[in-house]
């Protein structure tokens, strides 16, 4: 199995995300860091609190981490993803975060086993590049970093230009990408690709599983919130998916500059090379949702 820390600002589709992984027989998620970007820190925190808990899977540590980007503010995405940042009622969550905040936790699990841990990164950048900037020994020390973000090809979500998670924190994108650390780069090329259908539902997941009977109320609520909207993409899931299953995507090596300030703000140039990073260029759409419905139902 392979060990991970999961950095997420949960956020609907982090959701779909953290149930997948915690169902696969492939990965070990030794802890869940939380960052502000779908909703402030304190709701993505306590949403990731809440579906640990609902899931049952309260022994996996979760440490609470940056509040703003390196620098502003962060945009929240309240209009998609509803009330809390999830859009789902759940019970209250009777734990609490870590006492160490993220970055703090993530240099000692890293540390604790060099070279054995992938960073699956589902939010805004500031937690791992605060890691890389404080600890620079963990450059060396950290397996791989699969990050869900960016628009190389394609228009953004958030601007015409930028992927909303990039456009959060462009600064700590940055850092992460120029690090050298090995980082593959799941972007809006792929996830808008793959997806759910509103007249799929509403039974989307089969099973009763409390994933899966989860997953539909997400879904159901979403599409009742937006009826503007047919597809529920899958940005966050994508990127688990591509940890599991490396080859549900085609690469192309990349060298990627985010820029950080005027009205092209977020938007990710990757210059296609040699370079220290993999960029998803294509996705086998039905192996990759097919894979997704799989594991959120419990089937892996």
């Amino acid at each position: 199995m392979r060990k991970v820390i999961i950095d997420t600002d949960p956020g609907t589709d982090d959701a779909l995300a953290l149930m997948m992984a915690l169902n696969s027989p492939d990965l070990d998620v030794q802890a869940i860091t939380t960052v502000g970007g779908n909703a402030t820190l304190a709701h993505t925190t306590r949403n990731a609190l809440r579906l640990m808990e609902y899931l049952g899977a309260t022994g996996i540590p979760i440490a609470a981490g940056a509040s703003r980007p390196l620098r502003g503010s962060f945009t929240y995405a309240y209009h998609f993803h509803g009330s809390a940042g999830l859009g789902v009622r759940l019970p209250a969550p009777k734990s609490k975060p870590h006492g160490v905040p993220a970055d703090e936790y993530i240099h000692g699990l890293v540390s604790a086993y060099p070279g054995e841990f992938t960073i699956i990164a589902l939010g805004p950048l500031t937690n791992i590049a605060m890691v890389l900037q404080k600890y620079p020994e963990l450059l060396l020390k950290i397996k791989d970093i699969f990050v869900m973000g960016g628009a190389v090809e394609v228009p953004g979500n958030v601007t015409l230009h930028a992927e909303f998670n990039i456009y959060d924190d462009p600064w700590a994108a940055n850092i992460v990408f120029m690090s050298g650390v090995p980082v593959t780069l799941v972007g809006l090329d792929v996830t808008h690709q793959t997806y759910f259908h509103r007249d799929e539902g509403p039974r989307w997941f089969a099973g009763k599983s409390k994933s899966a009977q989860l997953g539909n109320r997400i879904l159901t609520n979403r599409f009742r919130a937006r009826p503007d909207l047919d597809e529920f993409h899958l940005h966050d899931p994508l990127a688990v998916a591509a940890v599991i299953e490396p080859d549900v995507l085609t690469y192309r090596q990349a060298t990627v500059s985010v820029v950080t300030e005027g009205q092209e703000r977020g938007r990710t140039v990757a210059t296609y090379s040699d370079g220290p990073m993999k960029v998803a260029v294509g996705v086998d759409e039905g192996r990759a949702v097919g894979l997704v419905r799989n594991l959120i139902e419990g089937r892996a």
